[in-house]
């Protein structure tokens, strides 16, 4: 007998999802629900998939965090990220908690590295660039800051005033 989908039962069509990505628990039972799947073959289901180690968001979260942090994204994009995933709030901050900050100053570093020379933030304007980017990539402004230094000033063009010119 055929379900939703066109698949034999849950439990190949959550295969058959999770041949193609991960999927948090949440997640997977989301889209099996979706599918058209009643709530307890979606639970009979995630519970074996669990117990055979194909769902783990314990290690989804660490993987998706590794991976984020090194593409260059901060605490409070990993955050997002993970949020999107549909993952635990609690799994999330334990995961976040057990970062290296030292990882974190690091992917900073290189990110600002891959997009800025370094004599260019020594401009005012590019500071600013370069600060926007880390904010928006997730860092801290303290860690930004910290990683920026002060800001440049510009230096005055050598302006004559008009009375100089007569």
């Amino acid at each position: 007998m055929r379900t939703a989908k066109g698949t034999r039962s849950p439990l190949d069509y959550a295969y058959r999802l999770l041949g193609r990505r991960a999927y948090s628990t949440a997640g997977l039972a989301a889209k099996m629900r979706a599918s058209g799947f009643s709530p307890h073959a979606v639970e009979r289901t995630v519970t074996r998939l669990s117990s055979q180690g194909y769902l783990n968001d314990a290690r989804m979260a660490a993987a998706l965090t590794e991976r984020f942090q090194a593409r260059g994204f901060g605490p409070a994009a990993i955050r997002q990220k993970l949020v999107h995933h549909q993952l635990d709030s609690a799994l999330i901050e334990q995961t976040l908690d057990a970062r290296q900050p030292a990882l974190e100053l690091e992917a900073a570093r290189k990110l600002l590295a891959s997009r800025f020379p370094a004599d260019a933030l020594q401009q005012a304007k590019t500071y600013a660039r370069a600060l926007r980017l880390l904010l928006r990539r997730g860092y801290s402004y303290e860690l930004a800051k910290q990683l920026l230094g002060r800001p440049p000033r510009d230096e005055p063009e050598d302006e004559q005033g008009v009375d100089d010119l007569m």
